[in-house]
């Protein structure tokens, strides 16, 4: 099974959180492969100070990486228009993150719940 894990989730992973921490490796012993996306690594890469730059990357860099597909892209696109007309505002990214999590399989995890409103999204909470 893949995980996706948000931006929080890594932030969580990286600040050593220690509910976040054993949810992820929890999934990861139970035979679970934990994953980023492009969207993710930016995410992280902008907020991380250059003396954190190193474990982010091996944190990063010790995920499977998911592709987004153009396909993910257009659905992307489609959550945020159909969601547009429902009155609610989807960011581009959170709606790229999620379509890459459904194109792949994936559960997102995510401390951000609200922010992912497709039903066709599994998601994994964050304990907070």
């Amino acid at each position: 099974m893949y995980f996706l894990l948000d931006t929080d989730a890594v932030i969580d992973y990286l600040r050593g959180i220690g509910s976040s921490v054993a949810l992820l490796r929890d999934a990861s012993s139970r035979g679970g492969t934990l994953c980023v996306c492009d969207v993710v690594i930016a995410e992280v890469h902008s907020g991380v100070v250059p003396a954190d730059m190193k474990d982010a990357d091996d944190f990063l860099g010790s995920c499977e990486y998911l592709h987004t597909t153009p396909a993910a892209a257009r659905q992307a696109g489609r959550w945020r228009f159909d969601q547009a007309r429902r009155g609610m505002s989807l960011g581009v990214a959170d709606a790229l993150v999620a379509a890459a999590a459904h194109a792949h399989g994936a559960t997102l995890v995510t401390g951000n719940a609200r922010h992912y409103p497709m039903e066709e999204v599994a998601l994994l909470a964050l304990p907070r």
